[in-house]
């Protein structure tokens, strides 16, 4: 199975880009949610997170 890292890396950042534009977020608030994604990372559950997210996207690709 492919490494789905960089393209849902991708879709975040634009879904990302797209809500400060249009969606009234805030750059603060953008750069908080960055932060704590990238301690998140850091954590004991990023695995669990890692585990979750190719299980959902694998059933995603089954449906296809």
């Amino acid at each position: 199975m492919p490494s789905l890292h960089f393209p849902v890396m991708l879709a975040l950042a634009a879904g990302a880009f797209f809500l400060l534009r249009k969606g009234g977020t805030k750059l603060s608030h953008a750069l908080i949610c960055a932060g704590f994604g990238f301690y998140l990372a850091d954590t004991a559950v990023a695995p669990s997170l890692h585990t979750a997210l190719n299980s959902v996207t694998g059933m995603l690709g089954q449906l296809g």
